[in-house]
């Protein structure tokens, strides 16, 4: 059914509609040209077969446009793309005087980029802005979830299904409708945002989120070299070690417990092994085997917020050190070799023969979909997720070069204790970091005062597991953690973590007036102020319990670091980006992924040292608007791999 409003709907195609005025590629460029903001969107095949099976529609290489809406709020034109030549509106989407609005623009920016060879240049999307005003809250960002929240209307968006195997059959009058609303509301929608992001005084913000779009498109496009033949090599070995480690386990149990209930002494026709009871990579029938033991330790279940017994690889490396020193020394040798065997599961489910259905069949990169806006306004990756990838040779071996390129990587040195040291102006951070000292170290002097005579070189050759005490302290107070999660974290008694919170703060006493102020004022505030020089905050509903609340004071002290981290990255990115295309290196010189403070370029060789330079330069640049105390260093490398 038509839906009851004025229509001002325009159709470019070779098909005549009864409620839809035609028109013509020409008419809809005159009508738009000299207009300052225009809004964009476009419907495309939804699904792509290959040997992984269906891939969805949002990658420009697996599918096609099939239909380009673009118009304002006085007028929408829909355009058949299967038929018309849009190349005249082209100009329209780079224009420097044009704002282009859509609902995740960087969809569309990246079949422009595909289709027309065009980068959208001045872009407004509703969906990310939104994230921004109501960044912390739990609520839905989608199209649909706007238009009902803004104007109690419900839209069908099963339409949008409809695009995938229409072929080359004519649009439907309700595809058609369906199309020119989704350019009609992203501009009204864009009117309430505009006002509440004055209020919210989160302009900045926007400005900086809306550069960055352009950046993770162009990220998204290029993707990652990656080599298959040495992630499978690396999968073959790990698999192997996987088997070992697993038989290194059932000889444990069969030569330490043959009594038990764990080992199974039935024979049967096809064997006359005896084998252990227990499927290792079944969490639950490990955690029986622990409690046996009685080393099974507990942590908090994120699914009942009760106390649970827990295998997990973390929990478990951190209980080694508060086990009982009465039991024997080869249980625990049993549970450094279950660690070793999870992490090598990890290594061959997640980061084995599996991973290869994240290769682009036309480009034979991996192109990772970013998520812009997280809690703290950091970024995210998925499918794949190329911000974790192990470190180690092995894994990032795989993320090589083309003949004739290099990778150019660089990384903030310090970043978010750099930034700790500039919003908290305390002293001796400040001192240490100007000095070229090291901060562990001096916490270790704090705390051992009978080493406040040694070097930080003495410390950290001599005393290396107080250095990394003090190490993991740091971070886990830059997170909002208090002694308690130190004791946690490290596997030692309360009383100690309680020591080493409180050397830390006697070590940096100005830090405990910086948080003190932190967490008073966000109580009183009503949200996060993350970054006051963009404006973003982090909103929260009212605590309504001392865990909620505890969430909340943690949160209060670690987001502005995370949240001015993210800052700094991204508008170095936008930074580097500009310097790429005003030096008309696009085609030579390409960010391929970002990783916290790391970003990681491919270049062809020839232009390698000069994009090294640049991008040191760029991260520089962009953190002086947000460390003006103690300057923020970048590092870059050239290497032939991603292994910095």
């Amino acid at each position: 059914m038509m839906m009851e409003r004025e229509l001002n709907v325009y159709f470019v195609g070779n098909t005549e509609y009864e409620h839809f005025k035609s028109s013509t590629i020409k008419e809809c460029y005159e009508y738009l040209k000299d207009e300052s903001v225009i809004s964009l969107d476009i419907e495309t095949t939804q699904k792509f077969r290959g040997v992984y099976g269906e891939r969805e529609g949002l990658d420009p290489y697996l599918s096609k446009i099939v239909m380009l809406q673009i118009g304002t709020l006085d007028r929408q034109y829909v355009i058949d793309y299967r038929e018309i030549d849009v190349s005249i509106l082209m100009p329209l989407l780079t224009s420097t005087n044009i704002t282009i609005v859509g609902h995740n623009i960087k969809f569309e920016y990246l079949h422009f980029l595909h289709n027309e060879n065009i980068r959208i240049n001045k872009v407004y999307d509703t969906m990310v802005v939104e994230q921004i005003l109501f960044n912390g809250l739990k609520l839905k960002f989608s199209l649909k979830a706007l238009i009902a929240k803004y104007f109690d209307i419900t839209i069908d968006k099963d339409t949008r299904l409809e695009f995938k195997t229409i072929g080359n059959k004519p649009f439907t009058e309700r595809q058609i409708l369906y199309g020119a609303d989704d350019i009609l509301y992203p501009l009204l929608i864009r009117k309430i945002q505009l006002e509440d992001a004055i209020k919210k005084d989160i302009t900045n913000c926007i400005s900086l989120e809306m550069l960055f779009v352009e950046v993770l498109g162009d990220i998204e496009y290029k993707g990652m070299h990656f080599d298959a033949d040495i992630w499978k090599q690396t999968y073959i070995k790990n698999k192997a070690e996987f088997k070992r480690l697993e038989e290194e386990l059932d000889k444990y149990v069969l030569t330490n417990f043959y009594d038990s209930k764990f080992v199974d002494k039935q024979y049967d026709l096809f064997s006359s092994e005896e084998k252990t009871l227990i499927s290792w990579t079944s969490s639950s029938q490990v955690v029986k085997f622990f409690n046996y033991l009685n080393v099974c330790p507990k942590e908090v279940s994120k699914s009942t917020g009760e106390l649970a017994y827990t295998v997990n690889a973390k929990v478990l490396v951190a209980s080694l050190n508060t086990i009982n020193k009465d039991i024997d020394d080869k249980v625990k040798d049993l549970i450094k070799l279950y660690i070793s065997y999870k992490e090598k599961g990890q290594a061959c489910t997640t980061f084995g023969i599996a991973f290869f259905k994240h290769i682009n069949p036309i480009t034979k990169r991996l192109h990772s979909n970013f998520m812009q806006i997280l809690s703290t306004g950091r970024i995210s990756s998925r499918n794949p997720n190329l911000q974790n990838i192990p470190s180690t040779e092995e894994f990032r071996s795989a993320f090589s070069c083309p003949v004739g390129y290099k990778i150019v990587n660089a990384d903030y040195a310090g970043q978010e204790t750099v930034i700790l040291a500039n919003v908290s102006k305390e002293s001796n951070i400040i001192k240490l970091i100007l000095e070229g000292g090291d901060m562990h170290s001096f916490v270790v002097k704090a705390l051992h005062p009978e080493l406040a005579h040694l070097s930080d070189d003495d410390i950290k050759k001599y005393h290396k597991d107080k250095r990394q005490i003090a190490k993991a302290a740091g971070f886990a107070i830059q997170f909002g953690g208090t002694g308690h999660t130190i004791s946690k974290n490290l596997g030692v008694p309360d009383a100690v973590g309680d020591e080493v919170y409180n050397a830390y703060f006697k070590a940096f006493p100005e830090l405990k007036l910086y948080f003190n102020k932190v967490q008073r004022e966000t109580k009183q505030q009503g949200y996060i102020l993350i970054d006051p020089i963009t404006g973003r905050k982090n909103w929260f509903y009212s605590p309504k319990d001392n865990r909620a609340r505890g969430v909340i004071d943690r949160a209060a002290l670690n987001f502005p670091i995370q949240g001015r981290a993210g800052s700094i990255t991204k508008f170095a990115g936008i930074l580097f980006r500009k310097w790429i295309i005003d030096n008309n290196l696009i085609d030579v010189v390409a960010i391929t992924n970002l990783v916290h403070d790391e970003i990681n370029v491919e270049a062809r060789e020839d232009y390698s040292k000069m994009t090294a330079i640049a991008l040191e330069e760029c991260m520089e640049e962009a953190g002086k608007k947000w460390c003006d105390t103690v300057p923020l260093k970048a590092d870059a490398v050239i290497t032939d791999y991603w292994n910095h």
